[in-house]
């Protein structure tokens, strides 16, 4: 596995539980729900754009 894609797989797992989370909250009327869905996609939108990062860094150190 690439250097950065072991953050991006979770950043995209984060992002969905997220999803889910805040569907539930809303169908459930529970805002508690709502906002820990709100998190988990801010926190998975985070790790994918690390992951990014961290990809792009050892692009750039492979070429020197």
């Amino acid at each position: 596995m690439a250097i950065g894609d072991d953050d991006k797989a979770q950043g995209a797992w984060d992002k969905m539980k997220g999803k889910v989370k805040k569907a539930y909250g809303e169908i459930a009327d529970d805002p508690q729900k709502k906002a820990e869905g709100s998190l988990d996609k801010a926190k998975g939108t985070f790790e994918e754009k690390k992951g990014d990062v961290k990809s792009r860094i050892a692009g750039k150190l492979d070429e020197t």
